[in-house]
């Protein structure tokens, strides 16, 4: 495993745990003076509540249908690219980071192969990312901007911008991701809620203080 990979990993479980042990805070934490907000928020964003990254590890593992998955990540010091042709059958899998690249088929008839392309494509990743988006999800973080054709899908395109968000919904990222931490992007959904394309910039605070610039990149392209 990469430095790369080690250390998203250890940021995301973190993000993981944050979000398991303040949801009763997240959802206790709007008071009476923002309830204003908090309507507000619910009430225009209430159609962001099923956005999945999530089930993306799940059509990796039991593909539906034959498609072209990406997925991209880069900071300061790494970066990382994956490339698959998914099957139901099959995957062909592409990887590049900062040691190389490397390339690996697993076969579904094969279930040592298979498991390992799927802990190759998905490890803590695709689980970190979804941690943080479903902790944005019924805020004012996300707003829906309409319907889209895109990657060979009929897809629902969402605007999200953590800054942009409502005072109290701002709060509760701030106590879950520290201060200075942000979420900015577009994703566009499948009628089920789930990723089809994602592009996110973020920042999540360091201990030291400063604030860690991201870029993730995800898709899945019908083919």
């Amino acid at each position: 495993m990469t430095s790369a990979y080690r250390g998203e990993a250890t940021r995301w479980t973190g993000a993981v745990i944050a979000v398991t042990l303040l949801a009763t805070f997240a959802c206790t934490s709007h008071s009476a003076k923002n309830a204003e907000d908090e309507t507000s928020a619910t009430e225009s964003n209430s159609a962001a509540s099923a956005i999945s990254v999530m089930c993306m590890g799940d059509r990796i593992s039991n593909p539906p249908e034959s498609f072209h998955y990406s997925y991209k990540y880069s900071d300061a010091a790494d970066s990382i690219e994956q490339q698959a042709d998914i099957t139901p059958q099959s995957m062909d899998i592409t990887a590049q980071d900062n040691s190389g690249t490397h390339s690996y088929r697993g076969t579904r008839s094969d279930d040592v192969s298979w498991n390992n392309a799927v802990l190759d494509l998905s490890s803590l990743r695709i689980t970190g990312m979804s941690a943080r988006l479903d902790s944005l999800n019924r805020t004012s973080s996300i707003s829906r901007q309409g319907s889209e054709s895109i990657n060979g899908y009929q897809a629902i395109k969402y605007s999200i911008d953590t800054a942009g968000a409502h005072s109290s919904d701002q709060e509760t990222f701030a106590t879950l991701f520290g201060q200075g931490s942000f979420e900015k992007g577009t994703i566009w959904t499948s009628d089920d809620g789930c990723v089809v394309k994602l592009i996110l910039d973020e920042g999540l605070r360091q201990t030291d203080g400063s604030v860690k610039k991201a870029h993730f990149e995800m898709a899945r392209i019908r083919k």
